[in-house]
């Protein structure tokens, strides 16, 4: 009976840990548009010395569940749960990575943007984290009606990432004083828009956690104009 406790202990850790590393990621990401908008250096260095405890604790979860699976034998369910969160870890550390590099182009800048399209960076910024945020009650729920629609959020970040993209590029165009701000900024949306598809990434591990079903969006439909824009190169 102690044995099996421990081991429900084990699984049930492992899932309470990954809620926490999704909450450190969320607040990762906000702070690191925060200093964005504000054009905080020293903000923006907090956010970078942050990644170095997103990085150990991913390291930790991934070795409760390494261990677990080679010494326990765990039932399907719980292999499906703990696969999952040696998936889900990867994912929730790129987002960390991302929020670094947001808050590196936030170092970069001399001053607050000042071009008009901040604002829907912002707004992109916040359906991002909002995002993040369903992703993880439907991840400790393993409640695939929120995953699904996370799934959905995803197509508004790449719309507005499409507009972005088009008013962005305007800018640079029309005003060669204004290049080196816009084509930041226009990182920032790229790495928003990719922090969503790995929001999107935590969704689809939830349904297989639940379902076992393995990536069940790949059949979603996509705005194909998006997904030009997606596989774009960023701006030099």
């Amino acid at each position: 009976m102690a044995f099996i406790d421990r081991y429900n202990q084990g699984i049930r850790a492992v899932e309470h840990r990954m809620v926490d590393l999704t909450e450190m990621a969320s607040n990762m990401l906000g702070r690191s548009l925060e200093v964005l908008l504000r054009a905080d250096p020293d903000g923006a260095q907090e956010v970078i010395d942050y990644d170095d405890v997103v990085d150990a604790e991913t390291d930790r979860i991934e070795q409760a569940a390494i261990e677990l699976i080679s010494l326990q034998q765990p039932a399907q369910e719980d292999l499906r749960v703990l696969t999952a969160a040696l998936r889900v870890v990867r994912d929730l550390e790129r987002i960390g990575d991302y929020a670094c590099d947001i808050a590196e182009i936030a170092q970069e800048l001399e001053s607050t943007p000042d071009l008009k399209p901040l604002g829907d960076v912002s707004r992109m910024g916040d359906l991002t984290r909002s995002m993040l945020r369903r992703a993880g009650e439907a991840f400790v729920s393993k409640n695939p009606q929120i995953a699904y629609e996370v799934s959905r959020r995803d197509d508004a970040v790449d719309q507005l990432y499409l507009n972005l993209h088009h008013e962005l590029m305007d800018v640079m165009r029309r005003d060669p004083l204004k290049v080196a701000q816009a084509a930041n900024l226009l990182l920032v949306a790229r790495y928003l828009e990719r922090v969503a598809d790995h929001t999107v990434n935590l969704a689809e591990m939830t349904i297989y956690m639940a379902q076992g079903v393995r990536q069940p969006f790949r059949h979603s439909p996509r705005s194909a104009n998006a997904e030009a824009v997606r596989k774009s190169p960023p701006p030099k």
